[in-house]
């Protein structure tokens, strides 16, 4: 793409913004610093707007891989990426996140620690690392930064990194909440914008269908609906994501944690409708040689200038509250459940331990980002692993009427992780009776059995 000096100004005004709000957030804190739960969980007062502002904007973060997937599939992406989530985030809101809200506790960890020990919460906090470990999104960053600047890919990864960690060092999720809430915005008025110029030029999206392939307006694009319904079980990571524990635990109420995602799901859906639509005016007019540009060669085209910068404000946006969300899950995480459990750290604060936390993830995040072009891959296969993990021992740890002795649910959770782990191994080496089996079937079927075994009913006198 090739911003205008309007387009830049857009972008800067942007930056300059954002950094505005994440260190003034930090400042209002000056007599709460030592305080955990202020600077891990904003204090748990987080209000339903802007509970949905950070849950939402925190959605997005390959958003450039959305519109590949539109571009090369079609509506298959939203059939995969959309209401599979729907599904589960719906469950999440009625089944769990009252609970979540009303045990107090601060991570995903604590609350496996808490009820099946030491152990159990440290394999936990492996899990949770692995998949909160920013490496995809510093990447997508870098990406979006070179686009524009052409200042090369290594200098464009470390540059985004340090404009999107360094108020959540200072301000905690405060910053990043208050931030997101604005990225939320941008998000929409980029994405509404592309939808509007691309209708005024190429008429309504109703009418693309002759110039789209067949597949991309069948809901399996061509696919079987078994490839589908992996999908839907891939979606259950919802129940093990951490930004929505963390985020149900920052909520001012229990009401406000179970509302505020029901009404997140309805503006994801508008947002992934603005998305679905402008992947495919891209699909039908251009010929793209990379569809990861989809997006950008779509705004390159029907964008004036203005217009073009807030669109491409919007893709950083989008990427940035993603990137900060998850990097300070992964410091809370190395902070609060790791480094804490150590006893020649545990008098350090946990705030500072989490601020190591975060610059012990920047690193690794760069240099993964930088050595690994396909580390969104390696993302991706480690949620088939973890998913399997701490799926049932989670779900089962709000229960009231079931119990696991502590060393068997660390076993539950060594079963379903090794499990996936195993059979993903064993895909590489292409043996036979792995194939067309995603790796985290396997591994919950393992997760399942080992439960059946050493889950006990409570009997109550």
């Amino acid at each position: 793409m090739t911003p205008s000096a309007a387009d830049l100004a857009v972008i800067a005004l942007y930056i300059i913004v954002v950094l505005y709000i994440g260190f003034r957030s930090s400042k209002s804190d000056t007599d709460d610093k030592d305080n955990t739960e202020s600077f891990i969980l904003a204090g748990r007062k987080v209000t339903l707007p802007f509970f949905v502002g950070t849950l939402v904007a925190t959605w997005y973060g390959s958003i450039l891989g959305v519109g590949e997937f539109v571009y090369n599939s079609g509506i298959i992406a939203w059939v995969c990426f959309g209401l599979p989530y729907y599904i589960s985030a719906t469950l999440f809101a009625l089944l769990i996140a009252k609970k979540i809200r009303k045990s107090n506790i601060l991570t995903i960890p604590d609350q496996i620690e808490m009820k099946y020990g030491a152990l159990a919460g440290t394999l936990a906090s492996l899990i949770v690392l692995v998949i909160t470990l920013p490496a995809s999104y510093v990447l997508m960053m870098g990406v979006i930064i070179d686009m524009f600047t052409s200042w090369g890919l290594v200098n464009s990864i470390i540059l985004g990194a340090v404009i999107s960690l360094i108020y959540i060092y200072t301000g905690g999720l405060k910053a990043d909440i208050r931030t997101n809430f604005a990225q939320f915005v941008i998000m929409y008025l980029g994405f509404g914008a592309l939808l509007y110029f691309s209708y005024s030029d190429f008429g309504s999206v109703f009418d693309l269908a002759p110039r789209l392939p067949e597949n991309h307006l069948h809901p399996t694009g061509g696919n079987s609906w078994q490839y589908v319904l992996v999908w839907f079980i891939i979606s259950l990571q919802t129940f093990i994501d951490p930004g929505f524990h963390q985020r149900c635990s920052a909520a001012k109420t229990p009401n406000v944690a179970r509302n505020g995602i029901l009404i997140s799901v309805g503006f994801w859906m508008l947002f992934d409708a603005m998305t679905l639509s402008t992947g495919l005016y891209a699909r039908a007019f251009f010929d793209i040689n990379n569809p990861l540009m989809a997006y950008p060669t779509l705004a390159e085209s029907v964008l004036p200038p203005v217009w073009k910068g807030i669109f491409i404000t919007a893709l950083i946006a989008t990427v940035m509250s993603t990137l900060d969300s998850y990097a300070f899950l992964s410091a809370t995480t190395i902070g609060n459940d790791l480094l804490k459990k150590v006893k020649e750290l545990s008098h350090i604060s946990t705030q500072k331990l989490t601020r190591i936390g975060l610059i012990i993830t920047a690193i690794f995040s760069i240099i993964l980002a930088t050595l690994l072009p396909s580390v969104i891959d390696l993302i991706y296969k480690t949620s088939s692993i973890a998913v399997p993990g701490l799926l049932v021992p989670l779900l089962l740890s709000f229960s009231s009427k079931f119990e696991i002795k502590g060393k068997n649910a660390a076993l539950i959770m060594l079963a379903g992780s090794l499990t996936s782990l195993t059979w993903m191994i064993l895909g590489e080496f292409s043996v036979s009776f792995v194939s067309g089996i995603e790796a985290m079937l396997p591994g919950i079927l393992a997760s399942l059995i080992f439960t059946s075994i050493f889950m006990k009913r409570v009997k109550y006198e």
